[in-house]
Formats: structure tokens, C-alpha cells, sequence
């Protein structure tokens, strides 16, 4: 029997040493987000205000605390990736305004680039295929985004009277109009990919 030198509950519990936590993930978010997660009061408003937080595995004051100890992994498996609608209720009741949804996008992002298979395909391909009406018109097409989505995904007629009916009462149009300035819309594009590249 091992000779009890430490304190019983340190067999089961790992101390977590603050001065030994690795901030690269911390500070690569406040680099490239512009956000300091240093802020965050641990008050909780930020999950108790999300709209989707009953579907979150990991919800966004969990994710905070994850980026403060730089456990990069679990961050960017999450569902909540491909879950979290960009609703900004997050960021409204946050006493120190931390931009979360703006840190979900720069996750995705991150492990779209490292290969990190999405937990929702269909978020994804709808997320592409929306991001690809923009830049192409400058504005998203319903109607062709409907279509194209329900093609790829093998869903044909999903929806398919409901959009009769919407088209009939003039609420969905076969094709929206285009920006006036579509060559600034594009240069936006290129921008951000230069930037991310």
C-alpha cells in the first residue's frame, strides 16, 4: 500500500496552478479576435441568455474557461460550433461585452482549416452555400439557396410547398436584386482570405 504522503483528495482531484496555465490560446484569440477572455467575471449571464445553450454541449461560459486553459482540443470539436447562431444575446448580457459569437467564428474557422471533421454537416454546406450567394450577388438568394441546399443534401422536395405558398403571397422571390457596389463586396472576400492566408 503506497505510503499516504499527499492528502487523500489530491489522489482524486488535479489542482488546477493558474501561474502554470498555457495562454498561447488566450492570447492568439486576443490577437486575432480582438477579444480578451481575461474579462470574463465567470458570472454565467452569457450561458443563461443563449438561445441554443439546451442544445450546447459546451456552453459559453464553459468555452471561456476552456480558452483561459488553453484546452485548444475540446474547443474546436465542440457541437456548439455548429450550433451557435451568431444571435449576439451572449454579447448583450455580458457586463464585459466579450464577443463570443466573434470567437466561435475564428473556432470554426481554425478547425475548418486543421481538417476537423464538423459535427453538422448540413451547418456547413449551408453556411458555404450562403457565403457563395453573397459573394456572387452580393446578397443571399433564398430561393436558388433553398434549391441548391436541398439538391446537395438530397432533399428534394423538402419545404417545397411552403415556398409555393410564400412565392404566391410575394414573400420569396426567384431571384433578389443585385448590390449596386458587387466589386466591393468581392474585394471583402479577397481581403479576408489574404489576411486568413
Amino acid at each position: 500500500m503506497p505510503e499516504l504522503t499527499k492528502k487523500p483528495t489530491e489522489y482524486y482531484f488535479k489542482a488546477v496552478k493558474l501561474n502554470q496555465l498555457d495562454d498561447s490560446l488566450q492570447q492568439e484569440i486576443k490577437l486575432k479576435c480582438g477579444v480578451d477572455v481575461e474579462t470574463c467575471m465567470e458570472c454565467g449571464k452569457c450561458s443563461g441568455g443563449c438561445s441554443n445553450t439546451h442544445i450546447f454541449d459546451i456552453t459559453p461560459r464553459q468555452m471561456i474557461k476552456l480558452i483561459k486553459m488553453g484546452r485548444e482540443e475540446p474547443l474546436l470539436s465542440m457541437d456548439s460550433l455548429w450550433t451557435c447562431v451568431s444571435c449576439q444575446l451572449c454579447v448583450d448580457r455580458c457586463p464585459s461585452r466579450i464577443d463570443i459569437p466573434r470567437v466561435m467564428d475564428y473556432l470554426r474557422e481554425k478547425a475548418c482549416q486543421q481538417g476537423i471533421k464538423p459535427t453538422r454537416e448540413q451547418v456547413k454546406l449551408f453556411n458555404e452555400l450562403m457565403l457563395g450567394s453573397i459573394m456572387k450577388t452580393g446578397r443571399v438568394e433564398e430561393s436558388l439557396l433553398a434549391v441548391k441546399f436541398n439538391l446537395k443534401t438530397g432533399n428534394y422536395f423538402k419545404d417545397a410547398d411552403l415556398g409555393r405558398q410564400m412565392f404566391f403571397k410575394g414573400k420569396l422571390k426567384a431571384f433578389g436584386p443585385r448590390v449596386k457596389n458587387l466589386k466591393k463586396i468581392r474585394q471583402i472576400f479577397n481581403d479576408t482570405i489574404q489576411k486568413e492566408g
